[in-house]
């Protein structure tokens, strides 16, 4: 009697068993194909992610991760029900992108530091595309147009927001209530709990530092060790869905399903061709999605843009299977996962199809984003030049060169949530004092 877990192993096995066919009978597009995916890996993953992965490890290890946690505490409670230690996760979401927000999110939930109903909406909130993807690499460097990347941006993260307090309305059932979790919050509250905020963060990163008990130059090792196993992981992954699009191509099912639209007289077979692989490869993986998507008008007014929003808000298979396997050794159910993608692209596309025209003229009126003055960019735009390496003569331009204003917008993101939580705390304190006062 096959079980879904014999009847997932023998898929997999006939995939793999077809990958390795084709490989041997169609050897040049499929070694073009893992090219793709290495390249995209290297020139706008490799230099995105290595940073924070390597800095979210050394400031856990410094204890500075349980510090921002209790900052971030008062505006993540009241605003997402959230604990404050997913502040960092998801000021790394928003920065680096998609799934580099899943590792911190798995160390939270292995350490016990959140439950699994907040590690699960923590990860639904934290699971996006990064503003340099969204306006340097698909605005800029997919559509010619950064205006087009920020309005892509706004709509996506107005839909993540909308998402979250969707979720927000949701009741904690009891079994969400850990006696761990629960006791590791106690016992962080319960040093200096009549001090103030600030005292509290202080005392929070001495007791997490002290656990930890490595040298800085142990940490820096073992980060700059751990960075790179996960990025091998990533890439490795993006490759084998880079392959897996090109199959399918090969199979002529994208094809056949453009011959059933061109019959209906929705789209010329040319046409539906494109946009048929587009989304493929959008589903499959989103940097190729997007760059496919960028590169072709097949569709008119809003409804190229809002199924390109749809596809940024689902994130590509090739992310699910790096979240999965970065929170495989924890009970983060990847279900509830793939449903809040599922309402992030629904939440996407409509935001998209009714507020695009409307937020393209209210943005015509401001400029671009300081970092995208980059001579090489400008260069580039200018030139029509659409590859994922942006060239300027003889020199290639490339995400390494944004590496200090990515840095940039972490802290500007990191401030704006500090500041956002400080002035809800003292908004709670004030209330707290009024109402004692009133029963006196």
């Amino acid at each position: 009697m096959f079980t879904a877990k014999r009847l997932t192993t023998l898929l997999l096995g006939c995939l793999a068993m077809l990958l390795v066919f084709c490989m041997i009978v169609f050897p040049d597009r499929i070694f073009q194909a893992s090219l793709q995916g290495l390249s995209i890996w290297w020139k706008l993953v490799f230099p995105a992610l290595l940073p924070f992965l390597i800095i979210t490890e050394i400031l856990r290890g410094l204890g500075f991760l349980h510090a921002l946690g209790t900052l971030l505490e008062p505006l993540l409670r009241y605003l997402f029900r959230l604990p404050g230690a997913g502040g960092w996760p998801l000021s790394i979401g928003l920065t680096a992108g998609a799934p580099s927000a899943a590792i911190a999110i798995g160390e939270l939930r292995r350490n016990k530091l959140v439950t699994r109903g907040e590690a699960e909406r923590l990860l639904s909130l934290s699971h996006v595309a990064s503003p340099m993807m969204l306006v340097t690499v698909i605005g800029v460097g997919f559509m010619n147009n950064a205006k087009l990347g920020m309005a892509l941006a706004l709509l996506h993260y107005g839909a993540v927001l909308v998402m979250g307090l969707l979720e927000r309305l949701k009741r904690a059932s009891a079994a969400d209530e850990e006696p761990v979790v629960a006791a590791n919050r106690l016992s962080s509250r319960s040093v200096h709990s009549t001090n103030s905020i600030v005292s509290k963060s202080i005392t929070a990163l001495r007791t997490a530092h002290a656990d930890d008990g490595r040298t800085f130059g142990k940490l820096l090792g073992d980060s700059v060790t751990h960075a790179i196993q996960q990025l091998m992981v990533i890439g490795g992954v993006m490759i084998i869905f880079s392959v897996l699009a090109q199959v399918i191509s090969i199979s002529s099912i994208t094809e056949y399903v453009a011959t059933v639209l061109a019959k209906r007289d929705w789209l010329p077979l040319h046409e539906a061709t494109l946009l048929i692989n587009a989304l493929l490869s959008g589903v499959l993986e989103i940097h190729l999605g997007a760059f496919a998507m960028g590169q072709n008008n097949l569709l008119a007014g809003n409804w190229q843009y809002a199924i390109l929003s749809a596809l940024l808000g689902w994130g590509g298979l090739s992310a699910h299977a790096q979240v999965k396997s970065f929170t495989l050794s924890t009970d983060i159910r990847y279900p509830v996962f793939l449903r809040s993608r599922l309402l992030h692209a629904a939440i996407s596309f409509i935001l998209t199809a009714a507020l695009w025209n409307p937020l393209n003229q209210w943005l015509s009126g401001i400029a671009s984003p300081v970092f995208l003055s980059h001579p090489m960019l400008t260069q580039a735009v200018q030139s029509g030049q659409t590859d994922v390496r942006l060239i300027h003569g003889s020199q290639a331009f490339d995400v390494w060169m944004l590496m200090s204003p990515i840095m940039m917008w972490l802290a500007i993101v990191l401030l704006l949530l500090l500041l956002l939580s400080v002035i809800i705390a003292f908004i709670v304190q004030s209330m707290g004092r009024s109402a004692t006062n009133n029963k006196r």
